[in-house]
């Protein structure tokens, strides 16, 4: 098999997506009117997700009435099914990988499946999804994906292997004495041979950036899970304009 080498980044602009049209009011809805969006977790019962951790959610209905849920907590990948009366909702059992992590993740994550099993209302503004129970304080709030950042990634070679995955990560890395947060996640598995270049678009909520943090993409390429390729180097992304920037290794 060919070694792969080395790669380069081309990323382009960090441009909103077309954003729908949303007020300051939160309205109780169904998950049929928060289908087809990816919801990120930015708080459960008022704390941020642990060590920088993406934590989603996604609906698919099948009905107006019931459904499926998946996402991924802050450890592991979860999936589960909804119903809704009138404007009551209720999360059935949610079943997950089975990773383990550090201790502080593992103990988020027992409070998110927790939180979720109690769930029986939800509100949304378009931009902001709110799940919280009647009878409790605690709630968790995510947020919509409506931005993203595009670009290319180049072998050196010439080409991605078959059966390759490719992951790309938009992280903040402002705090140097902390772990990076994740903002925006594109998982790409290749089953045939790519002679060209992979073109890529990493979603991320514009909530999540914050004013004069920095931002990096980094890449990952494994082939049959092997990690045969990763960036080393900080593959700096300006947010808040336009860009064309080439790098490298």
């Amino acid at each position: 098999m060919r070694t792969m080498g080395r790669y380069m980044l081309v990323l382009a602009a960090g441009s909103l997506l077309a954003a729908c049209s949303s007020s300051d009011k939160k309205m109780v809805v169904t998950p049929t009117e928060v289908e087809g969006k990816t919801w990120v977790l930015s708080s459960l019962d008022g704390q941020p997700p642990v060590d920088g951790k993406r934590v989603t959610l996604e609906f698919q209905s099948a009905s107006d009435k019931d459904g499926k849920v998946s996402g991924r907590g802050p450890c592991n990948g979860y999936f589960g099914s909804y119903t809704m009366q009138e404007d009551e909702l209720q999360f059935g059992r949610v079943g997950s990988t089975m990773m383990a992590c550090p201790e502080p993740v593992m103990k988020q994550e027992m409070a998110f499946f927790s939180a979720f099993q109690q769930v029986d209302t939800m509100t949304s503004n378009g931009e902001m999804l709110v799940l919280k129970s009647r009878h409790s304080k605690e709630q968790m709030t995510f947020v919509s994906e409506s931005a993203e950042v595009k670009g290319v990634v180049k072998s050196a070679t010439g080409y991605f292997p078959a059966d390759s995955d490719v992951r790309i990560q938009l992280r903040d890395i402002s705090k140097q004495d902390a772990r990076s947060n994740l903002i925006g996640e594109k998982k790409v598995k290749l089953k045939y041979e790519l002679d060209a270049p992979l073109n890529f678009e990493i979603p991320y909520s514009p909530t999540l950036v914050m004013p004069n943090h920095t931002y990096s993409v980094s890449v990952e390429v494994r082939h049959k899970g092997k990690l045969i390729s990763r960036s080393t180097s900080s593959n700096i992304v300006d947010l808040a304009k336009p860009l064309d920037m080439k790098t490298g290794q």
